[in-house]
């Protein structure tokens, strides 16, 4: 679950701006839009560029919370 709590002197626009920032960057439309329809098995080619993304992700993450 994502939400977003308002600063003091935050503007609504700005809230919802955030809100969406976090949203997209959570990829769950990603994951919803992946689960809606049956897809069979990656290809090698398909998973070492999953492992890539995620490397990335993890990476992107090391760095904001150290």
């Amino acid at each position: 679950m994502i939400y977003a709590i308002k600063n003091e002197n935050e503007s609504n626009e700005k809230l919802v701006l955030r809100y969406k920032k976090l949203f997209f960057q959570s990829r769950i439309t990603n994951k919803l839009r992946k689960e809606r329809y049956a897809v069979g098995k990656p290809t090698k080619k398909k998973r070492r560029e999953a492992a890539i993304i995620r490397e990335a992700y993890r990476d992107l993450n090391q760095k904001v919370y150290f």
